[in-house]
């Protein structure tokens, strides 16, 4: 359903001003609670780099995708990794976050947000306002933790027990910012650094000493991904550049690639503040999800904790570069490990979808949105397939492992 939006961003631009900065927490700092579900399962559909920007057909395309993976996932809890809606007049940033919120409003999922280099950059609106806007919706259980902290979007999610209101598990949304002083990409700051480590000491307290077993989500890779990787020589196959530094190549190293594959040069921020050994010290975060670098999708260990890249979630600039969605799986039972995995934009839609009974039994006309969605996902995922298997296989030659690149 496409809400009259003229409406909307005439409401939204009337109070933004007057939203207050509040928070769910008490602490100022803390989202709305969620639940594990009464058979212990909580999924998470990680989406990052969305870069939705312009209306078009891709972009409508765009939409139709996000709302397939509302439709098919069966998640509860969305949580977006910044670089969301950008670039154009205000009013179309404000147009595509309504159909981003609202492709997951319409099925009652809650959604988390934080914010990317690009998010604000442009100077159209600060990252307090979009972060207004974010909130302007029902399912929104974003935070703004005001002055308090260094950027905005930096704070921890709940999610308690099925059987009664203990703290079962906690995710961290951070605000990785934009960039530094130099131009580099940004990096978390000290003081977020030090209401890690107080909360997750609060937390520890409040666990009976144990750490509460987390996830931590932020659009900025740490530095550290380079301390996990193998340098080769620059003409080695599947090799990227290190950025910053010059001829330094390197590939995913097969003795701690979990899955995935490095498509691309991780993107640091050149200054290391120390974050990532903060949650070494603190062991409570399993694994830290990042965007940023749109096609790498590595799982890496390193010292204990997970590096994950989640792919670029944008159907726009598709062509040869399986984009898409990452599912995160928790399970009350065992809160000391999770699974995960990729959805490609290229699954949600076959070419059986195109199909004339198919077509009728949905109520799909030729020429609508909903049909150029069904028809362009599948006719791309033929170059993703050839793209698939250059990129495997040489990965493997060079590795000299197996990795499960599906994942």
């Amino acid at each position: 359903m496409k809400r009259i939006f003229s409406l909307f961003l005439a409401l939204v631009l009337a109070l933004m001003a007057f939203v207050p900065v509040t928070a769910n927490g008490d602490d100022g700092t803390t989202a709305k609670a969620m639940r594990f579900r009464e058979d212990g399962s909580f999924r998470i559909l990680h989406l990052t780099d969305l870069h939705k920007r312009h209306k078009n057909d891709y972009n409508d395309v765009h939409t139709v995708l996000l709302r397939r993976l509302a439709q098919t996932q069966d998640v509860d809890l969305v949580v977006i990794t910044g670089d969301i809606a950008m670039d154009g007049p205000l009013n179309e940033i404000l147009e595509n976050i309504d159909d981003i919120m609202t492709a997951f409003a319409d099925y009652d999922i809650p959604v988390a947000v934080t914010f990317g280099n690009h998010d604000s950059e442009k100077g159209l609106i600060s990252r307090e306002d979009l972060m207004a806007v974010y909130n302007s919706y029902p399912n929104s259980i974003s935070v703004d933790e005001g002055d308090l902290l260094p950027g905005c979007g930096t704070y921890t999610v709940p999610i308690l027990s099925s059987k009664n209101d203990k703290l079962a598990f906690n995710l961290w949304v951070i605000d990785s910012g934009d960039y530094d002083d130099e131009g580099h990409y940004g990096f978390v700051k000290p003081e977020q650094i030090n209401w890690y480590v107080n909360k997750s000491n609060a937390l520890k307290a409040q666990n009976g000493g144990k750490p509460v077993p987390s996830l931590l989500f932020q659009h900025i890779i740490v530095p550290e991904i380079y301390d996990a990787l193998i340098e080769k020589p620059f003409w080695v196959p599947t090799s990227v550049k290190r950025i910053y530094y010059d001829n330094r190549y390197y590939v995913l190293n097969p003795a701690n690639t979990k899955a995935g594959m490095m498509d691309e040069y991780p993107c640091p921020p050149y200054y290391n503040s120390g974050q990532f050994e903060a949650v070494v010290r603190q062991n409570d975060v399993m694994a830290m999800f990042f965007g940023h670098d749109h096609t790498n999708t590595f799982i890496v260990e390193h010292r204990g904790v997970d590096l994950v890249a989640s792919p670029k979630c944008d159907f726009s600039g598709t062509f040869g570069k399986n984009y898409g969605a990452r599912i995160i799986d928790l399970n009350e039972a065992d809160t000391s490990t999770y699974s995960t995995y990729t959805i490609p934009l290229s699954s949600l839609f076959t070419f059986a979808d195109l199909s004339p009974l198919k077509l009728a039994a949905d109520g799909v006309s030729y020429g609508s949105v909903e049909f150029k969605a069904r028809f362009l996902v599948p006719f791309f995922a033929q170059f993703h397939k050839l793209d698939y298997f250059f990129t495997t296989t040489l990965g493997e030659i060079v590795t000299g492992k197996k990795i499960d690149y599906s994942k």
